[in-house]
């Protein structure tokens, strides 16, 4: 199911998500968290082997329960961050949402949505330092920072609320992480750690199939929204990442990828 999602909508969404956007600075990567803009409790790293046996208690399962993500945005207080932050949430939920047949209606497969008094869980979307966001459901608020202004773009804040929707349970990381991160991926990028401070290597390491994270079965992805750019934690202008190949863009920040779509969709039990 998943082969046929996003094989019948590649090549469109491929065609618009060609060019990354590139900064000056990239924000994502200042936000302080895990790979620079990812927050889990209590010194969490998807990247390194929790072997201890708190995993479950001490993370639990924290996907948002009736794929439901309310949010709070009282603390953005500029009108047009606001319409940004709000055309980012449409165009994700429409992104990942299916037609109703026979019909022009579309059946949501995540809802985002204002916080009520009756949620005790939500997204308190904020001003701060650089972009970031709490991984996953759990207790309390769940934070997402926005440094203004290079994360308040739809495509930026689509990635942030990719984070959220992941989840961690015992010694797994699962949902939407970083495509850099994956186990394969040295079949398809270069990591040059030439080009970066080393104190910021740590940021490219490898997740493990099974061990730290959860395989989604699905394909390399350049085009994804979660990909870093060329120039990830570049310490002299030079590309910290080079695809293998050599047409590939990485790094854009326009909207969820044909992947990323299937991805979301699998994790919160969408159906076709």
């Amino acid at each position: 199911m998943l082969t046929h999602l996003f094989i019948a909508c590649s090549f469109f969404i491929g065609i618009i998500f060609t060019n990354p956007i590139k900064d000056s600075i990239d924000y994502e990567l200042l936000g302080g968290g895990v790979e620079g803009d990812m927050f889990f409790p209590d010194g969490y790293d998807p990247t390194k082997s929790h072997s201890d046996a708190k995993g479950v208690a001490a993370y639990g399962n924290r996907l948002w329960p009736n794929n439901v993500v309310p949010y709070d945005l009282s603390s953005i207080i500029d009108a047009g961050h606001r319409s940004i932050v709000l055309q980012a949430i449409d165009a994700l939920m429409n992104a990942t949402s299916t037609i109703i047949p026979g019909t022009t209606a579309r059946k949501p497969c995540i809802t985002i949505r204002p916080r009520t008094a009756s949620d005790p869980v939500f997204v308190k979307i904020q001003y701060g330092t650089g972009c970031s966001a709490s991984v996953g459901y759990g207790t309390g608020t769940r934070s997402m920072t926005l440094e203004n202004p290079g994360c308040f773009r739809s495509g930026t804040i689509q990635h942030e609320f990719l984070h959220s929707l992941s989840t961690y349970y015992s010694k797994l990381f699962i949902g939407i992480y970083h495509e850099q991160s994956r186990p394969d991926r040295d079949d398809y990028i270069t990591v040059n750690y030439a080009n970066m401070d080393p104190s910021k290597a740590h940021n490219f390491n490898k997740y493990v199939w099974g061990s730290t994270a959860l395989n989604q079965n699905t394909p390399y992805d350049y085009g994804s929204i979660m990909h870093y750019s060329a120039s990830g934690f570049s310490n002299n202008g030079l590309p910290t990442i080079t695809p293998k190949d050599p047409n590939a863009k990485i790094g854009q920040r326009v909207g969820l990828s044909a992947i990323d779509i299937a991805e979301v969709r699998a994790l919160y039990k969408c159906s076709s």
